[in-house]
């Protein structure tokens, strides 16, 4: 896990908590916005709504990969969330940060990978491939327009997991 402001840390753990979506059943909302940003960057094979926990990461959503959560010392969206808002690796075996990833050295062979923050750091929109490639402006902004939505929904769920 990277080095994070621990008061910072703790509060965004904390709004991850208050949001009450951890661990709560598919839902198919999320995982529409996962399809939409499949669709919106050619060439990928995986997407997910991910949500960065103490020290896991744990998927809303995924499509393309069987997997519900993985460990977050492997977590691409860990940096993502520590990011102005996105991104973005063209060829993780060119960067020292993913290179040495389990993730990268064998199965799923992660080539690729761009990702937008989502609300108060609580986790990621993300999309992976197999080779490395470029994004363009255009399908970085779908993205982030896809990021929104699930901010929004996320937010959702949170006011009516309080409400109870």
């Amino acid at each position: 896990m990277l080095d994070m402001d621990s008061a910072q840390e703790t509060l965004r753990i904390r709004r991850l908590h208050d949001i009450g979506i951890l661990d709560t059943e598919n839902d198919d909302v999320f995982r529409g916005f996962a399809e939409q940003a499949l669709a919106s960057l050619p060439g990928t094979c995986i997407a997910a709504v991910t949500l960065i926990d103490t020290d896991r990461q744990w998927f809303k959503t995924i499509v393309g990969l069987d997997v519900k959560e993985t460990a977050r010392s492997h977590s691409f969206c860990t940096h993502t969330i520590q990011s102005s808002g996105t991104m973005v690796v063209e060829d993780a075996t060119r960067d020292e940060r993913f290179a040495s990833n389990p993730f990268v050295t064998s199965a799923p062979d992660i080539r690729f990978y761009a990702g937008v923050k989502l609300t108060s750091g609580i986790g990621a929109l993300c999309v992976l491939g197999k080779k490395p490639r470029r994004v363009t402006d255009d399908e970085l902004s779908k993205l982030k327009k896809l990021a929104q939505f699930v901010d929004i929904q996320m937010l959702a769920h949170g006011t009516l997991f309080n409400l109870k």
